[in-house]
């Protein structure tokens, strides 16, 4: 019973520890900088830098800290500082009845409304959390962008595969026409053949035309993710 016990305990820790494990946003987009990586981590790297939709969401944190600092010095408002210039303060020597004292050159006062004691610290947080706001929404996209890319990248790769055999087939068939045909000439194969054979290299053909298609425009979607072209990745 008691070993039972400890065996519920430990799953049960487990699964806390496991829930309560937060995302890295540093391993999701890994920083500039960074050697050695794969080339898939590239990718996503140069998304991340380089395509023109993350500007905004990227500023909008710049935005959220500038008003959160500009909130939280709201309270040097209520100092305020005055100048007078007058013949008396600029050459003392004039001021025969010391009149100056009535009028000092420079002024200083505070006034803090006593509200704004009470509403700044609420304006401090809501400022707070919509830095909070700003920087989830950078690391959704931050997760968004990694799937997205890495998606694109793997039907690259898909439809470079699937090219290659098509490219492959295509010539097999075309070997074995050669073949077909030169018999047909010499009278050692029927037409019903000779014209299956050719069927088979047009079907062939429009086969690797469409997978060369399906390669070239998955290239242009990965490539307009990271705004580079694919062979100037190294």
């Amino acid at each position: 019973m008691l070993r039972t016990i400890l065996s519920l305990s430990i799953l049960v820790m487990t699964c806390i520890n496991g829930i309560s494990q937060s995302i890295d946003y540093n391993k999701v987009i890994l920083p500039e900088g960074i050697s050695d990586i794969s080339f898939e981590e590239k990718l996503v790297q140069l998304a991340w830098k380089n395509h023109p939709a993350n500007e905004e969401v990227k500023k909008s944190v710049d935005l959220a800290k500038y008003d959160l600092k500009i909130s939280k010095r709201y309270w040097l408002d209520g100092f305020r500082m005055t100048g007078n210039l007058n013949e008396f303060n600029i050459d003392p020597a004039r001021d025969i009845t010391n009149r100056s004292q009535f009028f000092p050159r420079y002024n200083f006062s505070l006034a803090l409304p006593l509200g704004q004691l009470f509403t700044n610290p609420v304006e401090n947080k809501q400022s707070q959390l919509r830095v909070e706001m700003a920087e989830s929404k950078v690391n959704a996209l931050k997760l968004e962008l990694r799937r997205e890319v890495l998606s694109a990248y793997n039907d690259y790769l898909m439809f470079e595969e699937i090219y290659k055999i098509q490219s492959l087939a295509l010539e097999d068939a075309e070997m074995n026409h050669s073949i077909v045909e030169e018999s047909f000439k010499q009278g050692e194969e029927s037409f019903d053949k000779y014209n299956a054979s050719n069927n088979l290299i047009n079907q062939k053909k429009i086969s690797n035309i469409q997978a060369s298609n399906d390669l070239k425009n998955a290239k242009l979607k990965l490539e307009s993710l990271i705004g580079v072209p694919l062979e100037d990745i190294q």
